[in-house]
C-alpha cells in the first residue's frame, strides 16, 4: 500500500500529465469554435422581430410625448407675453396712482407687478423645462430609430446566417454568402455603434431635464415660503 506521501505524489504526477492535454483540448475547441467568429451573437429572428415591434412603439410614445412637451411650452410662452403686457398695464396704474398721491392703491399695484414678475419667472423656467423635455423625446425618438435599423440588421443578417447553416453552399456560391454575411455584420455592428453612441446623448439630455425639474420646484418652493 503506497504511504500517504507517495500517494501524494501520484496524483501530482496524474495532475501535471492531465493538464496539458486539457488546455490542448481546449486551445482545439476553441480554435474550432473561432474558425467562423461571429461578432455579432447569434439570436433567433422571432426574439428579433419582437424587439424591432417595440422599438416601433417606443418611437411613436415618443414622438406623442414630443408634441405633448411642445404644445406645454408654446402654452408656457404664450402666458408669459400675456403676463408681460399685464405688467405693463399696472405699471401704468401705478404711474396714475403716484401723480393722484394715492399711495396705498401705489402700495397694492406694486404688490401685484412683483407677484406677476414672479410669476413670469416661474413660466420661463416652465418654458425651459417643456423645451429640454420636448429636445429629450425628439433625442429619444432618434435613438429609437437607430435602434429599429440596428435590429433590421441584425433580422436580415440572422435569416442569411440560417440560411447558410441549412445549406452545405461550397465553391464560389458559398464564398459569395459567406461576404454578404460578413458585410451585413459589419453594418449591423456599424448601426450598433451609432446606437450606443445616440443612447449617451439621451442619458446627457435626460440629466438636463432633470434638472430643470429641479430648478423649477427650488423656484417654486421659494415662492410658496414667501422669498
Amino acid at each position: 500500500m503506497p504511504t500517504p506521501f507517495r500517494f501524494g505524489r501520484m496524483l501530482l504526477a496524474l495532475v501535471l500529465v492531465a493538464v496539458p492535454r486539457l488546455v490542448t483540448a481546449q486551445a482545439e475547441a476553441t480554435s474550432g469554435f473561432d474558425s467562423f467568429i461571429m461578432l455579432v451573437p447569434p439570436r433567433d429572428s422571432i426574439s428579433i422581430k419582437k424587439n424591432v415591434k417595440v422599438a416601433a412603439e417606443a418611437a411613436a410614445l415618443a414622438e406623442t410625448r414630443r408634441q405633448q412637451a411642445e404644445t406645454m411650452r408654446l402654452g408656457a410662452r404664450a402666458r408669459i407675453e400675456a403676463k408681460k403686457v399685464e405688467i405693463v398695464r399696472i405699471k401704468d396704474r401705478i404711474n396714475v396712482a403716484k401723480k393722484e398721491n394715492r399711495d396705498a392703491d401705489r402700495a397694492g399695484l406694486e404688490a401685484e407687478r412683483k407677484a406677476a414678475e414672479r410669476e413670469i419667472d416661474l413660466l420661463e423656467r416652465r418654458e425651459d423645462l417643456r423645451e429640454a423635455e420636448t429636445e429629450l423625446e425628439s433625442k429619444r425618438a432618434e435613438f429609437l430609430a437607430l435602434n429599429k435599423k440596428a435590429l433590421e440588421l441584425e433580422l436580415q443578417l440572422a435569416i442569411r446566417r440560417a440560411g447558410r447553416q441549412r445549406k452545405s453552399i461550397g465553391g464560389a456560391g458559398g464564398a459569395s454568402l459567406d461576404r454578404v454575411i460578413g458585410e451585413l455584420e459589419k453594418q449591423t455592428l456599424e448601426a450598433q455603434r451609432a446606437e450606443a453612441a445616440s443612447s449617451i446623448e439621451v442619458s446627457d439630455q435626460e440629466i438636463k431635464t432633470i434638472d430643470r425639474r429641479l430648478e423649477l420646484l427650488d423656484a417654486q418652493q421659494k415662492i410658496l415660503g414667501g422669498k
